[in-house]
């Protein structure tokens, strides 16, 4: 935790971009979430402004995920020959990998923000795969809105235990993770099935407008039926 700090010491908030940057492309050996525990420190310090902090690591992190997905765009198929897929991501894997992207493709692109093991894989391959950058950047940059805010809130209140928090994130990193964003898809289907279902209310509502209702045009066929 020391030599992230030192390194962020001169100017936290440019450095923590290029960090963050590096972070997404499976550069530095510092973790994304000891940087954000770090801008929280230098919150603090008053070094930087939450808001600040939120602003510099937000840029920095959807920036080198931008870099992998444009990455795996360009690289097409050869990027599954890279070294780094190739101890990680093997023929078998990959292709489960790559059905459960194109069954649950947007949702995969969201919740790996959560799972610090397979963000730099999926990034590439939603690339690969030829999802449309807005589109990416709009599911990363909702997930990012989740746990940058919190890890820089953390490492701002905590900061005089910072060594402490950290060492405790990492042993329960992934579960808490899963945690979470199991708890942030979860309200996103709900929210997701209400707006479906207030869809499915209005389209009913405006048939009955234009077809005058249940019941009425059997009522003009009787009243027809009578006259004749």
């Amino acid at each position: 935790m020391d030599a992230v700090l030192e390194a962020l010491s001169a100017h936290p908030g440019e450095w923590a971009f290029l960090l963050l940057l590096a972070c997404g492309m499976g550069l530095p050996p510092w973790s994304e979430e000891l940087v954000l525990l770090a801008c929280g420190w230098f919150v603090a310090q008053g070094d930087l402004s939450y808001l600040g902090a939120v602003g510099w690591a937000m840029a920095g992190i959807l920036a080198g995920d931008s870099v992998m997905f444009g990455l795996g765009r360009l690289a097409g198929d050869r990027v599954h020959r890279w070294p780094l897929l190739r101890r990680s991501f093997r023929p078998a894997k990959r292709r489960r990998f790559n059905h459960y992207f194109l069954r649950y493709g947007t949702r995969v692109v969201f919740l790996a923000r959560f799972l610090p093991g397979v963000r730099l894989v999926t990034y590439l391959v939603a690339g690969n795969l030829g999802m449309p950058w807005w589109k990416f950047l709009a599911l990363d940059g909702l997930a990012a809105l989740v746990t940058i805010p919190v890890a820089v809130w953390v490492g701002w209140k905590f900061a005089a235990n910072l060594d402490e928090v950290a060492a405790w994130l990492h042993r329960f990193e992934l579960p808490l993770a899963a945690l979470a964003g199991a708890l942030v898809l979860l309200v996103l289907q709900r929210l997701g099935r209400a707006r479906r279902l207030r869809l499915d209310e209005l389209r009913r509502r405006r048939r009955e407008r234009d077809f005058g209702g249940p019941g009425e045009g059997r009522g003009d066929d009787a009243g027809r039926g009578g006259i004749g």
